[in-house]
C-alpha cells in the first residue's frame, strides 16, 4: 500500500511499467553490506539510579522525574526498514521534564552517545530485529525508555539478493519465558534466567552457481560475559537452517546472530540476521512500545484511496503497460508461477507455482515427477486441476487449459512490436520465444518474427513436438504447455522471471476472451468460433470447431488483428480493454473508467494443492473478501479518510508527508519502508508534434520541432537541473530521505550492473564557461560556431524574444509541480531570459498515451516527467526501454529518428562495433547518431552475455556512451514508504521489488485485525 508511490510499467513519475510522480511511493533502496561475525561491545547504559521513596506534591512535575525515570518515549517512522536506510528516531519527555542531552541504543551493540538533540537517524546494517532503547539525564537521574522500548524489523537490501553470492536468510522469534512456541507476541525482552527461542533459515540459494551454501548457525556476537548460553541446536539442522534456545541470567543487551554464508572455494561471503536480546534490570519491568492496533470499522473489507489521477490505461494483460493497470491485474489473473516473498533471481527457489503444480527445475517438480521439467530451453509447466475460471456476471464457472495458456501469450507475443517494441508488454516474453524478424519484410514483423506460426511452434501442449509431459500432469491435472525458450538462438537463463510477470504472462479465458460480448478472439482460431458466452475451455489451433491447423495459418493472417489489438492506431480490438475474467482470488465486481473499481473474492478460487506454504497464494477464505478502491484526483479525500480513521490506505503526498507522521504518532497509521529498483527521468522529445505542444499550454510554443536532437542543448538543460536543492528541500522531509541522485538506464543496487564511475551530474548548476559539469560550458558551446557542439538553433533566442515550450508534469503532484517551478526559473536565469519552460500537467494516462502511442512525431511533450518499475530484476528490463531504437521511450521521443540525421552521421571515424572508443572518447554532436548505433550494438552483446564481469563491463561501456548522448535527464531513484492503517498486519504487505516495490498491492495477502473474511485467521 504505497502511500507516496513513483513508474516497467510505466510509473507515475511513470512507464513498465509507467509511473507517475504522483503515485511515486517513497522506496527506500540502500547500500548493501555484507557482514561476517563481528565482535561488539557490550551495549551499556542499563543500569539505573534507584527510586526515590518519597517526593512532595506528588502533582509536581520534580516528583514525576524522580518516582518515574522510565518514561521517555522513543518515536520512529517506520516499523520495518530496509538494511541500510537511514531511520530518524526522536526521543520526548513528559511535559515539565528538560533533558540535557540524549543517548541512543541500537541493539545492533551500537549507540550514540550525547546527542543535544532529541531527533538523531540510524542504519542497522544487517537484516534483524532490533530492540532500541534510549536515555536521557534529567536534573541528574538517567531517565529511559526501558517500559517502551521501539522493536524495528530490517529486511535484506534488494541488492544482496541480486549479488548472487550470498544466500537469502529470514529470521524468527518463536518463543519466550512467557509466550509458548505457537503463541502470539513473543518478544527478545525477558528479564534475568528468561529464555529465547529463535530460528533463522535460508529462503534461497546463492544465485551464483560458484557460490555453495555453508551450514548456517547461531551465536551469541555481544553481551555480558557468561551471561547467556544456547543449547546445542545451534549448530545447525542440515544445511539450511538452524534455531536454538537461549538462557539469559544476567542484566543487559545481548545480540544473537544467525551466520549465514556461501563460498566458491577461495572466499566466503556473509548474510547474517541478529536479533537483540534485551534482559532487564531486577525488579524493573521492560516491554515494547505499544502502538495502537484498532479493529477494522468495516470488516473483510478493504478500502484503497490511490492518487492516480485519470486511472489505469487498460486491465488487458497483454496489453496494460503501468502500474495503476498492474494492480487489478495482479489480483484477478493468475500466472504460471509468481515471486516467493520478496525474493528476486532466476532460481526456481525464487517462485512459487500459482497456475503451474510446481516451478520447473525445482526439487518439487522432481518430486512430483520424477522430473525437473527443464531441459535445455525447454520449461514445462503442469496446469493445476485445481484452478477455476468464474464469471461473475453469469455466475458460471469453469477450468484452466493448456489452450488458455497458449491463447494468453499468443495474445502478448501477437501485440508485442505494435505500436513499437516496449509499448506493450510482449516485448518481454518475445524476446526469450521470438527469433528476429526481418525489417525489409515489414514493419509489424521486424523486431520479433511474430507470425502465427512462429508463435505457436514457441510453446507446445501435452507434449506434442517432443516436449515433456509427465503422464501424471494429464491424468491427474489439466495438461503440460512446454515453453521453448531460445529467442535468438541462445538460451535465456532467466526466463521463469519473464514469465511470472503477469503483465505478458497473466492467463486469460480463451472462451471468455473470444465470446461474441467480447470480441477479442484470434484469427484462424477463435474468432468468430465462439458465440456464446465463452463461459468454457476452448480447443486448440485445428480441433474440431476451432479454426485451422497452425501450420496452414497464413503468415500475415494475424497482422490486421494485431494491428487492432495492440491499440496502434489509438483504439482498442473488442471489449476486454476494461473487462476482466480470471481464475485469481478476486473478480472484478464493478469498473468505473478511470474512477474506481470493486474486487470480490471469487467463489470459486482455490488454492494450489501443491502450495500451500508461506509465500504461495492464500486458501479460499483466508482473505478479505471485498476490495474497494478510488482513483483520486485529490489526495483531500483519501487523507481526511485516513484520518477519520475509515481508510485501510490512502495516498499521501511527499509534500504532505507531516500528516504521515502526525497520523503515525497518533497511532492511527503504520508505515514500512520497502525495496525498489524505480527510477524518474525526464525524457527529450527529438521530433515535437508543435501543433499539439501548442494546445497544452497558453505561453507560445515557437522552438523548432528537432530542437533536443541537438547534443549540446540536451546537456544544457541535464546541467541546468538544481539537483542539490531538490535534494536537500524536496527529497529530504522530517530527516528522511525520499530518494536519492543516480544516472543513467539501469538502477543502483541492481547487483553490480550499475556504473560508479560515470559522473553523473548531482550538484546545482553552475555557470563556468571551462567546466563540462557546468551549465555554463553547454551555454558557450552551443552559441560558438567552432564548437564541435554548436547549435544553430539556439541563435535565434534572446530575452527579447525567448524561446519557449512546455514542461509537463503529472496532475495532482504538488512535489513535482515544486521541482518544475525551480528547474524553471533556473533555465530562464541560466540562459538570461532567452530560454522560457511553462510548466503544465496531463493526467498519467494522458502523459502515457502521448509517449508510448504517439509516433515518432507525434508525441506534443517536448520535455515530460515519467519513470520505470521494474518488470524483472535484470539490466535488460531498463536498457530496452531507454535506449534501444523504437521502444517505449524511444519510439514516441524519436530518438534514432533524430540522432540519424546526416548532421550527425557525419563526423564518426570510428565502426559502431568499436564501442570501446566511442565510451572512452569525447565525442562530438556530429557523430552522435554512429555513438548512439555503437550504444545499441554493445548492449545487444550484453544481453546474450552470461552473467559475470565481461557482461557488468559491457553495460558500463553502454552506460557512458548514454552519459556523453544525454536522452535523458535523470531526477532520481525513489525511496519508497508504505504506509497503512493500524489495524492493518505490516508483514502483510507484499515488498517485493517487481510488486510492492512497483507500487501495486496483492490484495489477498493483506491481514490484520478483522481485515480478513469473519472468522478468518
Amino acid at each position: 500500500m504505497t502511500g507516496i508511490r513513483a513508474p516497467g510499467r510505466s510509473f507515475r513519475t511513470s512507464g513498465r511499467r509507467g509511473l507517475t510522480t504522483v503515485t511515486s511511493a517513497i522506496v527506500i533502496v540502500v547500500v548493501l553490506a555484507l557482514l561476517g561475525v563481528s565482535t561488539y561491545a557490550v551495549m551499556g547504559g542499563f543500569s539505573k539510579t534507584s527510586n526515590p521513596t518519597s517526593c512532595w506534591p506528588p502533582s509536581s512535575p520534580i516528583c514525576g522525574q524522580l518516582i518515574n525515570p522510565h518514561d521517555l518515549t522513543l518515536l520512529i517512522p517506520f516499523r520495518s526498514v530496509q538494511q541500510g536506510q537511514s531511520v530518524p528516531f526522536t526521543a520526548t519527555l513528559p511535559a515539565g521534564e528538560t533533558a540535557t542531552s540524549y543517548s541512543f541504543h541500537w541493539g545492533d551493540s551500537t549507540f550514540t552517545n550525547n546527542s543535544k538533540t532529541p531527533t538523531v537517524s540510524h542504519n542497522f546494517t544487517s537484516p534483524g530485529v532490533y530492540l532500541v532503547e534510549a536515555t536521557a539525564p534529567v536534573n541528574g537521574i538517567i531517565h529511559d525508555s526501558i517500559v517502551a522500548l521501539q522493536q524495528i524489523a530490517v529486511t535484506p537490501t534488494v541488492s544482496a539478493s541480486n549479488a548472487g553470492t550470498i544466500p537469502s536468510v529470514a529470521g524468527y522469534i518463536l518463543a519466550n519465558t512467557t509466550t509458548p512456541v505457537g503463541g502470539h507476541g513473543a518478544s527478545a525482552v525477558l528479564s534475568p534466567g528468561g529464555s529465547l527461542t529463535v530460528s533463522g533459515t535460508y529462503t534461497s540459494a546463492p544465485t551464483n552457481p560458484a557460490f555453495l551454501d555453508n551450514a548456517p548457525k547461531i551465536v551469541v556476537t555481544t553481551g555480558p560475559a557468561g551471561g547467556a548460553s544456547l543449547s546445542n541446536s545451534s549448530k545447525g539442522v542440515g544445511n539450511t537452517s538452524a534455531g536454538t534456545i537461549g538462557k539469559f541470567t544476567l542484566p543487559g543487551t545481548y545480540t544473537l546472530t544467525f551466520v549465514g554464508s556461501a563460498s566458491n572455494g577461495a572466499s566466503t561471503a556473509y548474510q547474517n540476521y541478529t536479533w537483540t536480546v534485551f534482559v532487564a534490570p531486577v525488579g524493573v519491568h521492560a516491554g515494547l512500545a505499544v502502538r495502537s492496533i484498532n479493529v477494522s470499522p468495516h470488516p473483510g473489507v478493504i478500502q484503497n484511496y490511490e492518487l492516480i489521477p485519470g486511472g489505469a490505461a487498460s486491465e488487458d494483460p497483454a496489453i496494460d503497460y503501468e502500474t495503476a493497470g498492474a494492480e487489478p491485474i495482479y489480483n484477478v489473473y493468475q500466472t504460471l508461477i509468481t515471486y516467493n516473498g520478496s525474493l528476486t533471481g532466476p532460481d526456481p527457489t525464487d517462485f512459487v507455482p500459482e497456475l503451474a503444480t510446481c516451478v520447473p527445475g525445482s526439487e518439487e517438480c522432481q518430486a512430483l515427477y520424477g522430473d525437473p521439467l527443464v531441459h535445455g530451453w525447454n520449461y514445462t509447466f503442469v496446469i493445476s486441476g485445481n484452478a477455476s475460471f468464474y464469471d461473475g456476471l453469469t455466475h458460471a464457472h469453469w477450468g484452466v487449459y493448456p489452450s488458455d495458456v497458449v491463447f494468453s501469450i499468443a495474445r502478448t507475443l501477437g501485440f508485442s512490436t505494435l505500436p513499437c517494441v516496449g509499448c506493450n508488454n510482449g516485448w518481454i516474453i518475445g524476446q526469450a520465444l521470438l527469433n528476429p524478424g526481418n525489417t525489409s519484410w515489414d514493419l509489424i514483423h521486424g523486431a520479433y518474427n511474430n507470425t502465427p506460426g512462429n508463435i505457436l511452434d514457441s510453446m507446445s501442449v501435452n507434449g506434442s513436438g517432443g516436449s515433456d509431459c509427465p503422464a501424471a500432469a494429464i491424468a491427474n491435472d489439466h495438461g503440460c504447455v512446454t515453453f521453448h525458450a531460445y529467442g535468438n538462438k541462445h538460451l535465456w537463463p532467466f526466463f521463469l522471471e519473464l514469465i511470472a510477470d503477469p503483465l505478458g504472462g497473466g492467463i486469460v479465458s480463451c472462451g471468455w476472451f473470444s465470446s461474441n460480448n467480447q470480441g477479442a478472439g484470434i484469427p484462424y482460431w477463435t474468432a468468430n468460433n465462439v458465440t456464446d458466452s465463452g463461459d468454457h475451455p476452448c480447443g486448440l489451433p485445428g480441433t474440431p470447431g476451432y479454426g485451422a491447423p497452425s501450420s496452414i495459418i497464413p503468415l500475415t493472417g494475424w497482422d490486421r488483428w494485431e494491428q487492432l489489438g495492440s491499440g496502434a492506431f489509438g483504439t482498442f480490438l473488442g471489449h476486454v480493454q476494461y473487462g476482466m475474467l480470471g481464475s485469481g482470488p478476486y473478480y472484478m465486481s464493478t469498473y468505473d473508467v478511470g474512477t474506481s473499481y470493486t474486487l470480490q473474492a471469487n467463489p470459486y478460487y482455490g488454492q494450489n494443492p501443491d502450495c500451500t506454504w508461506t509465500g504461495c497464494e492464500p486458501a479460499s477464505g483466508r482473505y478479505a473478501s471485498t476490495v474497494e478502491v478510488v482513483w483520486e484526483t485529490s489526495a483531500t479525500p483519501g487523507e481526511q479518510a485516513y484520518a477519520a480513521g475509515i481508510a485501510d490506505h490512502a495516498s499521501i503526498p511527499s509534500s504532505d508527508l507531516s500528516l504521515l507522521l502526525q497520523l503515525i504518532q497518533q497511532g492511527k497509521a503504520v508505515a514500512i519502508s520497502a525495496p525498489t529498483l524505480t527510477i524518474g527521468f525526464e525524457p527529450f522529445n527529438l521530433n515535437i508534434n508543435l501543433q499539439g505542444a501548442q494546445h497544452l499550454t497558453t505561453s507560445t510554443v515557437n522552438i523548432p520541432s528537432d530542437w533536443f536532437s541537438y547534443q549540446g542543448m540536451r546537456q544544457w538543460f541535464i546541467h541546468s537541473y538544481p539537483y542539490a536543492t531538490v535534494q536537500k528541500t524536496i527529497q529530504t522531509q522530517k530527516g528522511i530521505e525520499l530518494g536519492f541522485g543516480y544516472g543513467g538506464a539501469i538502477p543502483q543496487f541492481m547487483a553490480n550492473y550499475y556504473p560508479t564511475n560515470i559522473p553523473w551530474p548531482s550538484a546545482d548548476p553552475c555557470t563556468t564557461t571551462t567546466d563540462p559539469s557546468c551549465a555554463g560550458y553547454w551555454w558557450a558551446q552551443m552559441q560558438n560556431r567552432s564548437s564541435p557542439f554548436f547549435d544553430p538553433e539556439v541563435l535565434h533566442c534572446s530575452a527579447n524574444s525567448a524561446c519557449q515550450f512546455p514542461l509537463v508534469g503529472s496532475t495532482g503532484s504538488p512535489t513535482g509541480d515544486q521541482i518544475n517551478a525551480l528547474w524553471s526559473s533556473e533555465v530562464s536565469q541560466l540562459s538570461g531570459g532567452a530560454i522560457k519552460i511553462s510548466p503544465v500537467d496531463l493526467n498519467f494516462n494522458q502523459i502515457i498515451v502521448n509517449s508510448n502511442f504517439a509516433g515518432a512525431g507525434q508525441n506534443p511533450m517536448p520535455l515530460y516527467g515519467l519513470g520505470w518499475a521494474p518488470d524483472y530484476p535484470d539490466p535488460t528490463d531498463y536498457v530496452v526501454p531507454l535506449y534501444l531504437p523504437n521502444a517505449t521511450y524511444t519510439f514516441g521521443d524519436a530518438v534514432i529518428q533524430g540522432l540519424l540525421q546526416p548532421q550527425f552521421t557525419t563526423g564518426c571515424t570510428n565502426p559502431i562495433a568499436d564501442y570501446n572508443y566511442y565510451a572512452n572518447s569525447t565525442f562530438p554532436q556530429s557523430c552522435q547518431g554512429v555513438a548512439y548505433k555503437s550504444m545499441v550494438f554493445v548492449l545487444n552483446v550484453a544481453a546474450i552475455t552470461p552473467p559475470g564481469p565481461y557482461r557488468i563491463l559491457l553495460y558500463d561501456l553502454a552506460e557512458k556512451i548514454a552519459y556523453q548522448l544525454g536522452l535523458y535527464l535523470y531526477t532520481g531513484q525513489s525511496n519508497q514508504i508504505s504506509s497503512f492503517a493500524s489495524w492493518m498486519d505490516p508483514t502483510s504487505i507484499n515488498t517485493n521489488v517487481t510488486i510492492g516495490g512497483g507500487g501495486d498491492d496483492l490484495y489477498f495477502d493483506l491481514t490484520g485485525n478483522s481485515v480478513q473474511y469473519r472468522g478468518s485467521t
